[in-house]
């Protein structure tokens, strides 16, 4: 399988990842987090950005993968369902995501990988203890594997639900 439109590489850590750079709105510098009490473990908190509050979910949560110990440097924010219903070919996942606008915190940005490039099969989740809903597979880089995310399942109402846990705490 090759993707049809560009990636967006990112790190967070020590992990590389890549999305559909079609989901992308745009990319905050190290933007201020305000935590939110009794919000679900994938929430790290909120983010004023320009009048509107983003929800910044943290990758590594969501994902079932252990912490990073590098600090926060930049937020992908995603673009709403309205957003991508504009666009001539909405992504397959569209339709998952809500009218809220939603972010990831990330270690760093990497490279755009153009499109055309052959998609491998993910491993399986007993090797890398990622979450399979939310992964489509691997795209071999210059000296590393980059997971390919599909936002619209990981950003998806279901995974990020507060759990009755959450809000007991």
């Amino acid at each position: 399988m090759t993707n049809q439109n560009p990636l967006l590489a990112f790190e967070s850590g020590g992990r590389v990842f890549c999305c559909d750079l079609l989901w992308v709105r745009e990319i905050l510098r190290c933007p201020p987090v305000r935590v939110v009490n009794c919000s679900p473990k994938v929430v790290r908190g909120l983010v004023h950005l320009r009048g509107q509050i983003l929800t910044a979910f943290d990758l590594d949560a969501r994902l079932g993968l252990p912490p990073g110990t590098l600090p926060t440097e930049r937020c992908i924010v995603f673009k709403t369902a309205a957003e991508l219903a504009t666009l001539p070919i909405p992504p397959d996942d569209a339709s998952l995501v809500g009218s809220d606008m939603v972010g990831i915190l990330v270690d760093a940005i990497g490279e755009i990988i153009p499109p055309g490039t052959e998609i491998l099969p993910a491993p399986p989740e007993a090797l890398s203890g990622i979450d399979p809903a939310c992964t489509c597979g691997v795209v071999a880089l210059r000296d590393t594997l980059a997971i390919v995310l599909k936002i619209g399942s990981f950003l998806s109402a279901e995974a990020t639900e507060p759990t009755s846990q959450a809000l007991t705490a």
